[in-house]
């Protein structure tokens, strides 16, 4: 795995397999900033107080981060110069291929990266070729100010540890809302669905209501990873299953699993057309323009739909965990779809600067700065969750959905072999959708490659 051959034709793949899941950034000029288990590197030694108190007037750092965050990292880029004298150069990509170019960046030699975002199923292919340092000891060195306790614990250990070490910070907190649009549920008296049977119940009577005019929801069923997989965890957690059982052996064919898949079926039977094609950009415009009823999405997705610049729906929402699954294993879940952390490359050529710049974005007064300006960071704290000025940013309504989200995050898996397995996954909830394998016929073919990548 740590070789560059293998690296670059695993990345050739899964480029090709993922190129079409990049969801658009809203912004699309340059923004304004706005106010308010391979061999590791050793730990590099970091500095023990926050950035702020620090100058690297005339240095420059390069920042690696992905496109739909580019108003985030302008707004960061500003703020640490400010505090340091020091400029940041983004690098900014398409979210699906950050991972890709973090891994050769450092693989290659080229090492023009100081500092990178990274998507998190991606971490164990990072670490396992040694991409980011080992920050057990930087934790330890700044736990007074740094307060690790105030992250929230299924961010915490899932976007930065692999085995027992950490390597980055918790950046972006994401997990997916069932948001609708209050009007035409009440034109049809309806509530808001509280298990998936009310919400193909919903989508079905809004659809064959409205006649083409407007949808009962929008399924994002792309053929990507992020969008498609993450459909399918909304459901599969919540009908009780898993990737994985108990001992680690695939169980993505569990009768759960199976059921999870025909729910989804089902119901993109109703759904905007064409489930199949529909990612970021088409379920948002079918969303802010009335044309569908419901969708799920990030948490960010109130402060999107209240900017009367591109939004018709101000004010007309409302916010719901998932529905509920079936039986005696449903439950409700929140999906941690997506979600970013941070982490300082093997490969900077200036560590303390980019020690300093991680310092400064997981400085809890910085997390709540930039949490409370439009920018597509969700909280990864709670004491930004608690802050009077995100509740008022968001909406009391979902900093508290949020707030009980977190006692049911289902997240993604972060082995180095995740991303071989995510292919045949995709691919055959692809095949599902579509009408050109049964879910039963789908998941079989999906447990079985599984099964022959991870040698079972």
């Amino acid at each position: 795995m740590k070789k560059l051959t293998y690296v670059m034709s695993l990345f050739v793949v899964l480029a090709v397999l993922l190129a079409a899941c990049q969801p658009a950034a809203t912004p699309t000029e340059a923004p304004k900033p706005q106010e308010p288990a391979a061999e590791v590197a050793k730990p590099t030694e970091a500095p023990a107080e926050p950035a702020a108190e620090t100058s690297f007037a005339g240095q420059t750092l390069r920042f690696l981060t992905i496109q739909p965050h580019n108003v985030a990292a302008q707004n960061l880029a500003t703020w640490f110069e400010e505090e340091t004298g020091a400029k940041v150069e983004l690098i900014v990509v398409p979210y699906d291929n950050v991972i890709e170019k973090a891994v050769l960046d450092v693989t290659s030699g080229a090492n023009e990266v100081d500092v990178i975002e990274y998507w998190y199923p991606g971490l164990g292919t990072m670490v396992e070729n040694n991409v980011l340092e080992n920050l057990d000891q930087w934790y330890v060195d700044n736990a007074d100010w740094l307060k690790a306790d105030d992250f929230f614990p299924v961010y915490f250990d899932t976007f930065t540890k692999i085995g027992d070490s950490r390597y980055g910070i918790p950046y972006d907190g994401d997990m997916h809302l069932l948001w609708y649009y209050k009007p035409l549920l009440e034109k049809y008296n309806l509530q808001p669905p509280a298990t998936w049977d009310d919400y193909l119940t919903v989508c079905k009577t809004i659809t064959e209501g409205e006649k083409g005019e407007a949808y009962g929801c929008a399924i994002m069923g792309a053929k990507s990873p992020l969008i498609l997989i993450g459909s399918y965890l909304n459901r599969l957690g919540s009908f009780g299953g898993s990737f994985f059982d108990a001992d680690g052996k695939p169980a993505i064919n569990s009768p759960e699993a199976v059921a999870a898949l025909q729910a989804l079926v089902d119901e993109s039977k109703y759904a905007l057309p064409t489930p199949s094609a529909v990612a970021f950009d088409e379920s948002l415009g079918a969303w802010f323009t009335a044309k569908a009823a419901m969708v799920e999405f990030w948490t960010d997705l109130g402060s999107m739909t209240d900017d009367p610049a591109s939004s018709k729906i101000v004010g007309q929402w409302g916010v719901v965990p998932l529905p509920k699954g079936p039986g005696d294993k449903g439950k409700t879940v929140a999906s941690v779809n997506a979600g970013f952390g941070v982490g300082v490359s093997t490969g900077s050529k200036n560590k303390d600067l980019a020690y300093a710049f991680l310092a400064f974005v997981a400085n809890p007064e910085i997390a709540a700065r930039y949490n409370t300006v439009v920018g597509g960071i969700d909280p990864v704290r709670k004491s930004t969750l608690d802050n009077p000025k995100f509740v008022e940013f968001v909406g009391a309504e979902v900093a508290d959905a949020i707030a009980k989200a977190h006692a049911n995050a289902v997240v993604w898996p972060t082995d180095a072999k995740w991303f071989k397995l995510q292919e045949p996954l995709t691919d055959n909830l692809s095949l599902a959708l579509t009408g050109e394998k049964t879910p039963q016929k789908a998941l079989d073919d999906t447990q079985k490659t599984w099964e022959e990548i991870l040698g079972q």
